[in-house]
């Protein structure tokens, strides 16, 4: 069996773009949790600076992560991160190593 897998995504947006980038953004979640590999999706926003987005996702594994890649809808968003974000994203792919309550 394949390990599940956490994707922590860093988003900085551009200052004039933070509420378009964030609908875009909001416009994920409900596809993406229809994913058959998709057990938790979820984004936060920046309390102190509004311009930092964090998505915090689980997947069943590896693949069902690099499936999601291929999704056209995230496809269509990731074209436009030029144009949204003012640096690059910063993703990490972690494993969890504690257990739940």
């Amino acid at each position: 069996m394949s390990q599940q897998l956490t994707v922590i995504a860093h988003l900085v947006t551009r200052p004039e773009k933070i509420d378009e980038a964030k609908t875009a953004m909001l416009s994920l979640i409900e596809k993406t949790r229809s994913e058959d590999g998709c057990l938790d999706y979820d984004l936060h926003q920046g309390n102190e600076n509004p311009m930092e987005f964090t998505f915090y996702e689980i997947w069943k594994n590896r693949q069902a992560w690099e499936e999601h890649m291929e999704m056209s809808y995230l496809k269509e968003f990731v074209a436009r991160g030029d144009e949204f974000f003012e640096i690059e994203p910063k993703i990490l792919f972690m494993a969890m190593i504690s257990a739940r309550r």
